[in-house]
């Protein structure tokens, strides 16, 4: 199983911190008690483990987001927005792809082109939009 990225595991916090039903004043405790830090953006990749690990103890299991698409460097830029994003909204690359399918008949993120890429990007950030202006999700997160 390939290593999970920084945004996975930040991602991974942000969803245990919810599943879990911490408050922010608790969450920024826990996460100073664990690392000195009171923001998960400032913790180094063995912080953001030891926080997944002491959530592991209060009951949280990581969920699991997939394997990023091998691309060329040209793209990479835009597979790294997506990563993001979909590790932001706590989803697997499936629904990257099932939106490539969709939108451009596209079985494979590697298969899209730049301009299709950034279309599934800004497809995605609507999904995000939409989804704080329903409140499903915090504007700001950190």
């Amino acid at each position: 199983m390939k290593k999970p990225t920084r945004n996975q595991r930040l991602a991974a916090i942000h969803l245990g911190k919810k599943e879990l039903g911490l408050d922010d004043d608790t969450y920024r405790d826990l996460l100073e008690q664990v690392t000195g830090k009171r923001s998960a953006k400032d913790l180094n990749d063995d912080e953001l483990v030891a926080v997944l690990k002491r959530y592991e103890e209060l009951g949280f299991t990581k969920p699991e987001f997939g394997t990023k698409p091998k691309v060329k460097a040209s793209k990479e830029a835009l597979i790294g927005k997506i990563e993001a994003l979909l590790a932001d909204a706590g989803l697997h690359w499936n629904y990257a792809t099932g939106i490539a399918k969709k939108m451009f008949k596209k079985e494979a993120l590697e298969f899209c082109s730049e301009n299709e890429l950034y279309r599934i990007v800004a497809a995605l950030e609507y999904r995000k939009k939409r989804a704080q202006h329903e409140g499903r999700i915090s504007p700001q997160t950190s």
